[in-house]
């Protein structure tokens, strides 16, 4: 019978590893793509709903650790419907309430909020709380920006601290703006305003209360 002798198998891999060009190709490829990753992650600059500081946070992320006081921060988008049960939200994403829908005593802390339905309860957002459709909202509110659409009648009994504020329909609440209040064409407001100016457009109305 023949003879059948074995040759030695050679592999590229020894022990799990790339064979050294291979190997020093492939750190030298992750080293010029990791020097400018960092520059390239496009990110946000968030408000901590614990702690108050601001801080960038990866701009896809849906939660992030604030760097300062370390709490979990959830940066998802929540939309409230009239079949909501939980009426708490922390939140750096942003809320909608939906058109039908009819809220209270909500906690809201969020980015910006958008009112289509009717909420009361206490609002706080970093960047903008719109009102679209008329409210009356029993509660603490405070946001950078405060926008009253034109289609929209809003009551603010405990009234409302803003950076700014721009009213296209009718607002009825002491308004108070480390800013500029601007009342639009159609706007109506009626109440106090403390603010650093107040701007009324040709056919706007502020109507302050009577001593």
């Amino acid at each position: 019978m023949p003879e059948y002798k074995t040759e030695p198998l050679n592999v590229p891999y020894v022990s799990g590893l790339l064979p050294e060009g291979e190997r020093n190709r492939r750190v030298a490829l992750t080293s010029f793509r990791s020097s400018g990753a960092q520059g390239r992650i496009p990110t946000r600059e968030v408000e901590c709903y614990e702690c108050g500081k601001r801080s960038h946070v990866p701009a896809s992320a849906q939660t992030a650790a604030c760097v300062h006081c370390h709490a979990t921060l959830n940066m998802a988008d929540v939309e409230l419907n009239a079949d909501s049960r939980n009426l708490t939200v922390r939140t750096l994403g942003n809320v909608m309430v939906a058109p039908g829908a009819v809220l209270s005593r909500l906690s809201i802390v969020c980015r910006s909020m958008t009112v289509y339905g009717r909420v009361s309860g206490n609002i706080r957002c970093t960047q903008e709380l719109c009102f679209r459709e008329s409210s009356r909202v029993e509660g603490e509110l405070r946001a950078r920006r405060l926008v009253i659409a034109r289609s929209a009648e809003v009551v603010m009994p405990e009234g409302v601290s803003v950076r700014e504020a721009l009213v296209e329909g009718k607002l009825a609440a002491d308004v108070r703006a480390a800013g500029v209040i601007r009342i639009g064409r159609e706007g109506v407001l009626r109440g106090r305003c403390e603010a650093a100016d107040v701007v009324v457009e040709p056919g706007g109305q502020y109507i302050p209360p009577r001593n």
